[in-house]
């Protein structure tokens, strides 16, 4: 009963979804003269009074960038703080003048109301956050009008954007097909690999047990957890063997210790090709692997169920022991001068003799081309690509990253940064400037590369250590990001939802043990035919070219 719980709800979410994008394309569709592709309110003849102000409404250059109360704009965000507010908000309106009524939702309602608001119309202002995909641009900005260009009001008035966009390769990654920017920049030093899973080793220590290498050692390493308290707390039977960041499974990264390491579509890079794997025998012999974990209730019961929330509430109470994560401090946080309980799972080898291998998820640095868009339901959206161009201030993204300017993070002679140690703060201060709690950090900012704060007590960085030890398994390439032509957007978009929903279900059905992957298998081809596979993997080869 309980895996047919997991299912369902999982069909559920999907329908949900399948529904609102239909409820998109019957939308109507703007003249794209006057919209999409065509004049935007830039067009306009700007006329600047002597106060400054553009059309009597926002001041050209400096702050505030309108008088106090004048302009509010909605921003709908996936992101979630502990206190729900986020100590920049204020400060930027401050310096701005602009009041943000944000909309904020954890990231799997957020997913479903941004289809269903799209749908009807009642959009925001400005949506940003995780949510938007690079076809929601080709569908609402290139072929619809719903995302507005952008790029006349950056080269107007806003410098740090332009600056942004004028590094390597980052003008040509914005661009849309159409030969327009349609959302916010956002560049920033990433690690070569973005979310692995991680291992309890304080558990480790507790049951005198090695660190796994192979998937059958992790399979008893997991066994142990299970049965044996390994979290000390005098109850055998709480211990949690195996999680996954409910926003983050990446289920197909796993499915690499049998030699196919997938992204969330399916695809990987293999031989410097763009490949679909997720029809492969090694993504099968990946799926059972997980499935006869899940069997043995090695896996988190509700994997598939539960939110983000409700995982890190476990991971707070030592519940887990490996869990599919970014960094260990998203559910067991440290202080600086500390050094957490978990160390990186290895990438393992199968017992079948594959070559074990990771995707690479990025080169060091990633640009973001779909981070926040400005909508047609914005009056003057100048005024918002100010604001985002002020948020791209240095100090204003040192504070976002660091905390607030002589409080948390204060200026060097030598124009450097230093970070105290929040410790040494009172709690509310604590809980105040804790970095979940600056700003929405789904939404851009920008610290030059290469930019760190000098720490009077230094953070253990877990990424390095994940870089270092996985970089012998990683892929040569990552998946590139691509723009498919304009005629091919609408039909990217519909291919892309539907095979990634069905990839979705299936893995959910059979990691769950809801159907059998053997006696699937052939009907899981005739279906991924069904839903367009070769033509949705030949227009993201083609646009590639």
């Amino acid at each position: 009963m309980k895996n047919k719980k997991v299912v369902a709800l999982i069909l559920a979410g999907t329908l949900s979804i399948m529904t609102a994008l239909s409820g998109c394309s019957t939308r109507n569709t703007p003249d794209k003269d006057t919209v999409a592709g065509g004049k935007t309110d830039t067009d306009k003849e700007a006329v600047v009074d002597e106060s400054g102000k553009v059309n009597g409404v926002m001041y050209e250059k400096g702050l505030p960038i309108v008088d106090a109360g004048d302009y509010t704009f909605s921003l709908f965000v996936d992101d979630s703080s502990e206190t729900g507010k986020y100590y920049m908000m204020d400060e930027l309106e401050k310096q701005t003048g602009i009041t943000v009524d944000l909309k904020n939702y954890p990231y799997e309602i957020a997913k479903e109301k941004y289809s269903l608001d799209l749908s009807s119309g009642d959009y925001a202002d400005s949506i940003g956050g995780w949510t938007i995909t690079d076809t929601d641009i080709l569908n609402y900005g290139v072929d619809m009008g719903t995302f507005i260009p952008l790029e006349e009001y950056f080269e107007k008035y806003c410098p740090n954007i332009t600056a942004i966009l004028n590094l390597e390769g980052v003008r040509d990654t914005m661009t849309a097909p159409d030969g327009h920017i349609y959302s916010i920049p956002y560049v920033t030093e990433a690690p070569l690999v973005d979310f692995n899973p991680y291992i309890n080793t304080r558990w480790l220590k507790n049951l005198g047990l090695e660190m796994p290498k192979t998937t059958e050692e992790l399979r008893n390493v997991l066994r142990a957890f299970k049965t044996q308290d390994a979290n000390g707390n005098g109850n055998p039977n709480d211990e949690i063997p195996f999680s996954f960041d409910p926003d983050n499974k990446h289920i197909g990264y796993l499915t690499g210790w049998f030699g196919m390491s997938l992204d969330k579509y399916g695809f990987t890079m293999k031989d410097g090709q763009l490949t679909f794997g997720a029809n492969t025998e090694e993504f099968k012999n990946g799926i059972k692997f997980l499935n006869s974990l899940y069997e043995e209730g090695l896996i988190d019961p509700e994997m598939f169920t539960q939110d983000k929330s409700q995982w890190k509430a476990k991971g707070a109470q030592d519940l887990y022991g490996v869990s599919m994560m970014y960094a260990s401090g998203d559910i067991m946080p440290y202080d600086a001068g500390q050094t957490p309980d978990w160390d990186p799972l290895p990438v393992l080898s199968a017992e079948d003799g594959s070559t074990p291998v990771w995707l690479k998820s990025s080169y060091g640095t990633t640009v973001y081309k779909n981070q926040v868009v400005v909508t047609d339901n914005a009056k003057d959206p100048a005024v918002i690509c100010r604001w985002w161009d002020n948020v791209m201030e240095l100090e204003n993204s040192i504070q976002i990253n660091g905390g607030p300017l002589d409080k948390v993070v204060f200026k060097n002679d030598d124009n450097t940064y230093r970070q105290i140690d929040l410790t040494t703060l009172s709690s509310d201060e604590q809980t105040l400037y804790n970095w979940s709690n600056l700003w929405p950090q789904s939404l851009p900012k920008y610290l030059p590369s290469g930019f760190r704060f000098k720490e009077d007590v230094v953070s253990f960085q877990e990424k390095p250590i994940v870089d270092e030890q996985y970089t012998p398994y990683l892929t040569a390439e990552t998946v590139p990001t691509y723009w498919v032509s304009q005629d091919n957007t609408s039909t990217l978009s519909d291919y892309q939802t539907s095979i990634t929903n069905y990839l979705d279900q299936k893995m959910a059905e059979w990691i769950s043990g809801q159907s059998d992957i053997d006696a699937d298998w052939e009907g899981y081809l005739l279906q991924l035919d069904k839903l367009n596979l070769k033509e949705y993997i030949q227009i993201r080869v083609d646009a590639l070219k």
